[in-house]
């Protein structure tokens, strides 16, 4: 089960590669700011990485 798990995420590098970017900065954000409403944050990051999964592993692999 592990292999056709490691095996999606390799055909689209990509993809996986922009969302954890995208966690980390939102990490960095969190813990080096003073944002005030953290929940708000946490929310667009994660509605943004189901659209990037969406999109980006619906994309056909030339």
């Amino acid at each position: 089960m592990l292999d056709k798990f490691l095996n999606f995420y390799t055909k689209y590098p990509w993809v996986a590669i922009i969302i954890l970017a995208q966690w980390f900065a939102t990490t960095y954000i969190i813990i080096n700011t003073n944002a005030s409403d953290k929940t708000t944050i946490m929310g667009i990051t994660f509605l943004s990485t189901v659209l990037y999964a969406y999109f980006g592993f619906k994309a056909p692999k030339g």
